[in-house]
């Protein structure tokens, strides 16, 4: 939808376009923060208690279709800390590339 501005599920040529996704921030009621494209614990950990240490990355951009609701979502400026994490098996992130070859 982002190159030809038409859904792809019904070629619906009328969609929202959301960059960059907010949140509404929970501790106040009139201001919103930026959903990061990833956020972890420095440790790589995606659970913990210590949030002095998160690290965030990146930013989501969405397209939504009025007329049956599709929805696209693409993540910018994360695969540096993705490819941090996949290093800490605990983080849960996991590198495949299909066309890489086999040993």
């Amino acid at each position: 939808m982002r190159t030809s501005r038409r859904c792809v599920k019904c070629q619906c040529p009328r969609l929202w376009h959301i960059d960059p996704v907010l949140l509404p921030d929970t501790d106040s009621r009139n201001s919103v923060e930026l959903l990061p494209g990833i956020t972890r614990l420095a440790s790589g950990s995606a659970v913990g208690t210590d949030l002095g240490k998160r690290t965030e990355a990146g930013r989501f951009e969405v397209w939504i279709c009025t007329a049956c609701g599709y929805t696209e979502w693409y993540a910018h400026q994360i695969n540096e800390v993705l490819a941090w994490l996949t290093r800490n098996p605990r983080s849960g992130v996991h590198y495949y590339d299909a066309d890489a070859p086999t040993v």
